[in-house]
């Protein structure tokens, strides 16, 4: 089998980085953009564009690409109703790099993406093995809150829940850095089967 380089580069051309990921539903970047201030310190992301990541590719070609969506169009894999619920920090002590949400289910979740790269490895990607914990990254810092500050954020916030929402497709997006930030676009979509209806309600979500 071929192994799919994700440094190559055509001779020098451009060529877009890639991943896959959900992109978040219209409630969901409301409700992170309801949680974004009142932090030192944090370099709050822009809401348009939060999404889970379910696999990193890296730099790819056209023709890497194309046996990309190729293997992704395979992934066989149900919906389901998702919600944004809690805060946390990484890492957990010391100095905070990142702020983020949670989201449940996290085993309907954490299936899909073991699909997606099981698929990508099968063609030739090179993937991650360590576990996958489900967030959103809402908030960077490049310096250290102030500690009472972070506690008391992330104690008035730490009710926070989503209605849920179903998740009927993932997509494989491309990155592109700007001045301004990185910027996302959807190369290709993907559909997953349809969310049985009785799998919608708030007590299956619990089931993580």
């Amino acid at each position: 089998m071929d192994t799919i380089d994700s440094r190559f580069t055509n001779y020098g051309a451009k060529v877009p980085r890639l991943f896959v990921a959900i992109r978040l539903p219209d409630p969901f970047r409301e409700a992170v953009r309801e949680l974004q201030s009142g932090l030192p310190n944090a370099r709050w992301l822009n809401a348009n564009g939060l999404h889970l990541t379910l696999a990193f590719v890296g730099d790819v070609d056209d023709k890497a690409q194309h046996r990309i969506e190729t293997g992704l169009r395979r992934v066989s894999a149900p919906g389901f109703p998702m919600q944004l619920c809690g805060l946390g920090r990484f890492p957990p002590r010391g100095a905070p790099r990142v702020l983020w949400v949670g989201i449940a289910p996290k085993a309907a979740i954490a299936a899909l993406a073991e699909a997606v790269r099981s698929t990508l490895r099968h063609i030739g990607l090179p993937m991650e093995r360590r576990g996958f914990l489900p967030h959103i990254t809402i908030a960077r810092f490049r310096q250290r809150p102030p500690g009472a500050e972070l506690k008391r954020y992330l104690a008035a916030n730490a009710g926070f829940r989503t209605a849920p929402s179903d998740i009927e497709c993932f997509h494989l997006f491309s990155s592109e850095l700007h001045p301004t930030g990185a910027r996302y676009t959807i190369e290709k979509t993907f559909p997953l089967t349809p969310v049985p209806r009785e799998n919608t309600g708030p007590d299956r979500l619990n089931k993580v």
